[in-house]
C-alpha cells in the first residue's frame, strides 16, 4: 500500500519508520493531533484501510497492542 498524505506520502507502507506507522496505527485518533495544511477538515482521521495496514505490519515485526500505545 501506497501512503496518500503526510510526511511519507508516495512511499510504501512497509517501508515508512515504525514510530510513524504506530501512530497509524493508533487504536484512538484525535485530529487535534494532526493540522493539515493542505485540508479544511478540521477532525481529519487516517483511513481505515491504512490503520489496519499499519496494524498488521506492526504485529508482524513484533509489536503488541497495550490499551492505547504500542510496545515491543
Amino acid at each position: 500500500m501506497i501512503l496518500t498524505f503526510g510526511k511519507y506520502k508516495g512511499r510504501q507502507i512497509e517501508d515508512i519508520p515504525e514510530d510513524y506507522l504506530c501512530w497509524l496505527g493508533k487504536p484512538k485518533y484525535s485530529g487535534a493531533f494532526y493540522k493539515s495544511l493542505h485540508s479544511t477538515e478540521l477532525n481529519w482521521k487516517v483511513p481505515l484501510a491504512v490503520t489496519i495496514e499499519a496494524r498488521k505490519i506492526l504485529e508482524k515485526r513484533g509489536w503488541k497492542l497495550n490499551g492505547t500505545e504500542w510496545e515491543r
